[in-house]
């Protein structure tokens, strides 16, 4: 019998002091905590987006690491189709716990860890899949986001993010602007950025990555990469 998963990650420290598995902007925390509690209280539990659907590759038999995991209905759905273990990392707490709740009525708490902190400075441990839904754009330093989210990537690194690109990339930095406004409007602020896709592809083919498989919903641009082999 496998032994049980602790549900649990406690960061290991880091050099640049205790606060560094706390979210860079707290704002972005505080935001999704009160969105979970929002949810929670009207008792609403919205599915997978079309977008992060495009992500469930077969997961069957690989280590995923979900980045953002928000609530967990990403991660819990690649555990069903056959992942052998999950983790995940949230800035909110509220998410966590949700998360949690939700492998706990699946019955599969003893598969996933979960932990609250910050993708671009916990300090991570190598899965074979690495993924980041919906995520890159709450950061505004892309490049230590991926500076310490790449090297954690054994096989696969898949992510959505806004197009930065044509007439999506030219709406997206419109939305993205109309929603920071609209939050900063009703004392809720959470910063939002659409990221250079060239720089990414350029951050990703440096560390050994090459493109496989990517499409679009609405304005989101969905990449799948895998490592090269040596």
């Amino acid at each position: 019998m496998n032994e049980q998963l602790d549900n649990t990650i406690e960061p290991t420290p880091d050099p640049e002091g205790p606060e560094c598995a706390c979210p860079a902007d707290s704002r972005i925390a505080r935001h999704f905590d009160a969105k979970v509690a929002e949810r929670l209280a009207r008792g609403q539990d919205p599915g997978l987006v079309p977008a992060s659907e495009l992500l469930s590759l077969g997961p069957t038999g690989m280590t995923l690491l979900e980045l953002g995991c928000g609530r967990g209905g990403l991660l819990l759905a690649l555990t069903e189709a056959g992942a052998a273990s999950a983790t995940g990392v949230d800035l909110s707490a509220a998410s966590i716990d949700a998360a949690r709740n939700r492998f706990e009525q699946a019955q599969l708490s003893d598969r996933v860890r979960l932990s609250v902190g910050d993708a671009a400075r916990v300090p991570l441990e190598p899965q074979d899949w690495v993924i980041l839904d919906r995520v890159m754009c709450c950061y505004p330093d892309i490049e230590r986001l991926l500076a310490n989210t790449l090297p954690a990537a054994r096989r696969l690194y898949a992510f959505t993010v806004p197009s930065s690109r044509g007439w999506r990339g030219v709406i997206a930095r419109l939305e993205e602007w109309l929603e920071n406004a609209w939050n900063s409007l009703r004392g809720r602020p959470c910063p939002g950025y659409v990221h250079d896709l060239d720089l990414i592809d350029r951050r990703l083919s440096g560390a050994g990555f090459r493109l496989r498989h990517r499409d679009h919903q609405r304005l989101w641009h969905i990449a799948i990469y895998e490592r090269s082999a040596p």
